[in-house]
């Protein structure tokens, strides 16, 4: 009788320690799950943040993204603002299938005679790469730090990169105070 007791005793002390264990795992668990929430959260607040307008994106997807891979064109906006609410695509810039130059000399009268009179200016330019190369190239990086250069008024050079045999695109940004590193950005349509 007297094991019996203690062997009942001892059952309902492990049960209690089981669970006793079982919570504190769980709290564990729940410790775990918020530090990771918060450090997800302090990821997506590094971000940086594209507002760009839908049809747009439809124009972009619309025109490069049926076009032959290294086509492109300018991304537009308000000045003062880095909101996208205009996209040109450049029909004449020199598309090659492994690189595209923009038409300098139309782009620049456009922004002369229609787009500054206008109350927009450039935020960045979109093109496509081909197959899955969706990261700016050296050459993308080596022309994007020399528009920064002479237009000390953006804060971020936007430059997403349209994958035309995915029909998707990869918004990318570079930003002034590190202009030698692309980043990923996260697109807000309106």
């Amino acid at each position: 009788m007297e094991n019996s007791v203690r062997i009942k005793v001892s059952k309902k002390s492990c049960e209690m320690n089981h669970q006793g264990a079982v919570d504190s795992m769980a709290q564990e668990s729940i410790k775990g799950l918020q530090k990771l929430l918060a450090a997800n959260k302090r990821k997506l607040a590094d971000v940086p943040v594209v507002k760009i307008s839908r049809n747009v994106c439809k124009n972009i997807l619309n025109t490069i993204g049926s076009q032959q891979p290294e086509s492109g064109g300018i991304l537009l906006g308000p000045i003062g603002s880095n909101d996208v609410t205009d996209f040109f695509f450049d029909n004449r810039g020199s598309c090659t299938g492994i690189s595209y130059s923009p038409d300098c000399t139309t782009l620049k009268q456009k922004m002369k005679a229609e787009w500054l009179p206008a109350g927009i200016d450039m935020k960045g330019f979109v093109h496509s790469h081909p197959g899955r190369l969706d990261g700016l190239s050296v050459g993308d990086m080596t022309y994007i730090n020399r528009l920064l250069d002479i237009n000390d008024d953006m804060a971020m050079f936007i430059a997403p990169i349209v994958i035309p045999q995915e029909f998707r695109m990869r918004p990318i940004v570079v930003l002034r105070d590190k202009p030698r590193v692309p980043r990923e950005a996260r697109l807000d349509v309106f």
